[in-house]
């Protein structure tokens, strides 16, 4: 037992409960932990991730239990301040604290979040974990959130008159963990707050919010200009769960600056940390105990790798910049995008899946339909009716052609990379209702295909006409009309909640990305999102994750090259398919509900 637990006289013992956690080099605590630890420091141990989960077993008493934990939080002066710590016992939101010093956080846990076994699942929830090595405060890379020298839970009358367990030093304060005065999810009936939306710019909405750190603006956005920005927000009025929307670009040079480390703050504590190699979308989830009943949502943006644009042989400009931003959102999170918070255990490398499906992995390509029919009662042509791709190319579109399957969606035979494609989503496409937007152009085949350009999206699409079959004009005029109608029509699928959307990408999406595609879906009707990429080492073809509700990831073996996606055999995207419908059976995302066929 470490100098720091003193032990108790078993004379004062009337009965009661305790069990002493030690976290010291010599300490016992490697009998009750489990996932979020780091290994041993000399006198205590850190917590590691979003969550740190002790496992303890108690004789029921059928009393309530003292919960104490001394806590030193992650933190680096002046900008990171400190951490939120949440406790949960057996599943039971029990409160939450903010620590901005070594601590000890006292709960209460209530008879009826024990169980009668005994057992105490303690959950010491972070929801601001950071990497130092990020923050360049540090070459730690590990997600740290608190050093932990000792927990103790013990009945209240063990200790006459009451609890009176100290902390290891009398500088330390004694903080009582709040209990939550409403649960952390917004209950079904709430009502749904407007979102805030601030455009970045010369003349943007956002200015009377800057603080220090930002260029005078650009005409649609505005620069970091040094290695810490500061922005003001009014919060919320309604309390909630909400979410910041952040769209910007960073400066990077392939060779001497391939990306750009971020670390966001909110009134001092890490709410998300990304590497950001090219313009973006994302979501970063705000905790509940920094926006209700708060008057503003004070942020910072660290950027330790700012940079003279000049020194990366980029231009002549010599101002110290970082990050380009366009827009930024607070959005109320609506109920059935609760899970959003697992955004920040994907910055950990820690993020589960909810649920996985891997069926159909073992037939072959002639073996597969038919399994697939004798599983989910349709064959694959039913099955894949209920897909629509999101563009990035034409594969899944001749994945539908060659499996007998032919629809008119928006994007199946068009091209649109993650940013360009969220500019014209957050648009809804307005573009492609003006004729005046839509271009044609020849390609540069040995046949001279035309094709379909919006350029205030930069997407583009197939007409499969070619030069010597029509002039400009007319595929124009042709294509313009079906370009319309495809928009409405891609609208009506997602009001109507009857698809499931196909992503596909090179390499894994975070997310912090996925997540914005998906809520910008979502504005429009309860859409389910597939994620589709190669399969990293230890996964297989055909396997799909569930991440949260709404959001699956799928599995193939490898995709064609860009310039024969004809080429590309079906029977992985078939296996993905076939399980992400079982991942979404028994909800309103079924694939294949609706006939959709052109």
């Amino acid at each position: 037992m470490s100098d720091a637990i003193k032990p108790i006289d078993a004379k004062q013992s009337r009965g009661g409960v305790l069990t002493i956690v030690d976290f010291g080099e010599h300490g016992n605590s490697a009998i009750y932990r489990r996932e979020g630890w780091s290994g041993q420091e000399p006198r205590a141990i850190w917590g590691l991730g979003p969550r740190s989960v002790l496992r303890l077993t108690i004789q029921p008493t059928g009393r309530p239990v003292v919960l104490d934990a001394e806590i030193d939080p992650c933190r680096q002066l002046p900008n990171l301040r400190g951490q939120i710590v949440r406790v949960r016992v057996n599943g039971t939101a029990i409160g939450a604290a903010r620590l901005d010093q070594r601590s000890m956080i006292r709960a209460w846990i209530p008879p009826s979040a024990q169980r009668e076994d005994g057992v105490l699942e303690i959950e010491f929830g972070f929801p601001g974990f950071l990497r130092p090595k990020s923050m360049r405060y540090s070459g730690d890379i590990r997600p740290l959130s608190g050093l932990f020298s000792f927990v103790r839970a013990y009945t209240q009358d063990l200790l006459p008159p009451g609890p009176w367990c100290a902390p290891t030093h009398s500088n330390f304060p004694v903080i009582e963990v709040s209990p939550p005065a409403t649960p952390l999810e917004n209950p079904p009936d709430a009502k749904i707050a407007a979102p805030a939306i601030y455009r970045f710019g010369a003349k943007g909405t956002v200015v009377p919010f800057l603080r220090e750190g930002w260029d005078p603006g650009e005409t649609e956005f505005t620069w970091t200009r040094a290695t810490c920005s500061r922005l003001e927000l009014p919060a919320p009025d309604a309390p909630g769960t909400y979410v910041m929307r952040l769209e910007a670009t960073p400066l990077i040079s392939p060779e001497k600056l391939p990306a750009q480390e971020l670390t966001i703050l909110l009134d001092g504590i890490a709410i998300g940390q990304f590497t950001l190699n090219e313009a973006t979308t994302l979501i970063v989830p705000l905790p509940r105990e920094l926006t209700d009943g708060r008057e503003t949502l004070p942020f910072t943006f660290l950027l330790p790798d700012a940079s003279r644009p000049k020194d990366l042989g980029v231009s002549s400009d010599l101002r110290l910049l970082g990050l380009a931003v366009r827009r930024i959102d607070i959005l109320p999170l609506p109920p059935h995008l609760s899970a959003v918070e697992e955004i920040r255990a994907d910055q950990a490398g820690r993020a589960p899946a909810m649920a996985a499906s891997r069926q159909f992995l073992t037939e072959d390509s002639g073996a597969l339909p038919a399994a697939i029919e004798a599983a989910l009662g349709m064959d694959p042509v039913a099955l894949l009716r209920g897909f629509e791709s999101l563009g990035d190319n034409c594969e899944f579109g001749m994945v539908q052609r060659k499996l007998g399957l032919e629809v008119l969606n928006l994007l199946r035979f068009g091209n649109a990379q993650l940013p360009d494609l969220m500019r014209a989503l957050t648009d809804d496409l307005q573009a492609a209702t003006d004729p005046a937007q839509v271009r044609i152009t020849l390609n540069d085949g040995k046949r001279r295909e035309y094709v379909l350009a919006l350029p205030a999206y930069n997407l583009r699409w197939h007409t499969f006409t070619f030069e010597d079959e029509s002039d400009a004009e007319t595929v124009l005029r042709a294509h313009s009309a079906k370009l319309g109608y495809l928009r409405r029509k891609f609208y009506e699928g997602l009001r109507g909640g009857r698809k499931i959307y196909v992503m596909k990408r090179l390499r894994s999406i975070p997310l912090a990305q996925a997540t914005a595609v998906l809520i910008e879906l979502s504005r429009h009707g309860n859409a389910t999102l597939l994620c589709v990429e190669p399969a990293p080492e230890g996964r297989r073809p055909g396997e799909v994750d569930l991440l949260m509700p709404g959001l699956m990831r799928g599995y193939v073996a490898r995709f064609a090259p860009a310039s024969d996606v004809g080429a590309t055999e079906p029977t992985d995207w078939l296996r993905v398919a076939a399980n992400a419908v079982l991942l979404t059976r028994g909800t309103d995302a079924v694939a294949g509900a609706s006939a959709d066929a052109a």
